[in-house]
């Protein structure tokens, strides 16, 4: 582990907020262990940590146990699930206040309850909170960053670091993006901290986590359906991407393994809705479409939550014609098997332009084709993050990043 840590406590009062950190894992201890020491570290501690082991070979349970913290609850699932089954275990066992999710690569920053309890004490009786966040890539997790990297995250909704009410306008905005398969503000649901009486309203007829990509349908749902949303830009989480997470897949161009690394992989057709939607291309749009279309279940098949599923189609088609022109990573055959579920008018408009443009796009070299890229990259409704934060300096663990910013804090406090 790293060096003994001395906490900083903000005093106790009955009546406190208790706040539930949840963790579901599975076989990735080496990670965990960070990730709880970054909540055994806080400066407040009215907090409950819901560890779900989804049924590991790693020695989880003995790890907790050595821990001797009775706010540290392990539950061990009795067979491999699903990942958003083991998401809805974990917060079945809850029962704070306040809900965050936690991937066991993941942490908490510095200050994460005691900066939300300062942001309750004028804004109180929040439904729903989002927060800013860094992404943190471990060596070697990322093929275009081999020494890792620590980036902020970045929208053009929550640029301010003010905290403040969300009015209802935006927030519906936000929820119709995600219908229309543009992301404005990142899913993660790290960055998200729930009341319970959101989780009990959304949950009414289901779970509260539902489709394979579960962040992606409950983001918006909360956007939609929280009166109080507040927004506490300040970062006070880091999202980790190590070798064993879905982000190393995702940002290596690998979305289909990710999926089967989620245990959540979608049917080219669905018995829904979208069964006649669905194109051959990355699972990742299959997985957001069927995120999209239980949002709109939720709503009630509501005509104006129904998902842009030309859109869906598109992102696509892009995708498998990117493969074939430009990445040359994809075969004619699967070129053949796209153009076959293709309708005439897909074919007249994207079967000429998209394969020029990418073979053009392949001649193009340096900053030019980059940022042309960055630009397709936005214009399609990609997030972004923005460069590396502190130059020259690696972090070899999450928990480096945690005492690298825990300095910075004590310091500015003196």
């Amino acid at each position: 582990m790293a060096r003994q840590h001395v906490h900083r406590r903000v005093p106790q009062r009955a009546g406190t907020v208790k706040f539930s950190v949840l963790l579901p894992t599975r076989n990735r201890l080496e990670y965990l262990r960070y990730a709880i020491e970054t909540v055994r570290r806080q400066d407040y501690e009215d907090w409950e940590i819901i560890v779900s082991d989804n049924y590991s070979e790693d020695d989880i349970a003995g790890y907790v146990s050595s821990l001797a913290d009775e706010r540290i609850r392990y539950f061990r699932t009795d067979r491999p699930m699903p990942v958003t089954a083991n998401w809805n275990n974990a917060l079945r066992h809850s029962v704070g206040d306040y809900v965050v999710m936690l991937g066991d690569d993941d942490g908490l920053l510095p200050g994460y309850f005691s900066t939300l309890l300062q942001c309750f004490s004028t804004h109180p009786s929040a439904d729903y909170v989002y927060v800013g966040a860094y992404f943190f890539a471990y060596r070697g997790a990322v093929l275009d960053a081999p020494e890792g990297f620590l980036r902020l995250d970045s929208n053009r909704l929550f640029a301010s670091g003010k905290t403040y009410w969300l009015d209802e306008a935006t927030a519906h905005s936000i929820a119709r993006d995600y219908l229309d398969f543009r992301m404005p503000v990142a899913s993660n649901m790290q960055f998200s901290l729930i009341s319970r009486r959101m989780v009990q309203a959304l949950s009414q007829g289901g779970p509260f986590f539902r489709s394979p990509f579960p962040d992606f349908y409950a983001t918006p749902l909360l956007f939609l359906r929280s009166h109080r949303i507040l927004i506490c830009a300040r970062p006070l989480v880091a999202i980790g991407i190590t070798p064993k997470s879905y982000g190393a897949f995702h940002f290596s161009n690998r979305p289909s393994e990710g999926v089967d690394f989620l245990g959540n992989r979608p049917p080219l057709t669905a018995t829904s809705a979208v069964d006649t939607v669905m194109l051959p291309g990355t699972s990742y749009y299959d997985s957001w479409l069927l995120a999209a279309d239980a949002l709109h279940d939720f709503c009630g098949r509501a005509e104006e939550m129904k998902p842009a599923y030309a859109r869906y189609r598109f992102l696509q088609i892009v995708h498998v014609y990117k493969g074939r022109y430009f990445d040359r990573r994809l075969s004619s055959g699967e070129l053949a098997q796209l153009r076959g579920r293709m309708t005439p008018t897909e074919k007249v408009t994207y079967g000429i332009i998209l394969p020029v443009a990418f073979t053009l796009l392949r001649g193009i070299h340096g900053r030019l084709r980059a940022r042309i890229i960055g630009f397709l990259r936005r214009l399609i409704g990609q997030h972004s993050m923005q460069e590396a934060y502190g130059t020259g300096r690696h972090y070899g663990t999450l928990l480096d990043v945690f005492e690298f910013f825990d300095a910075a804090r004590s310091k500015a406090s003196r």
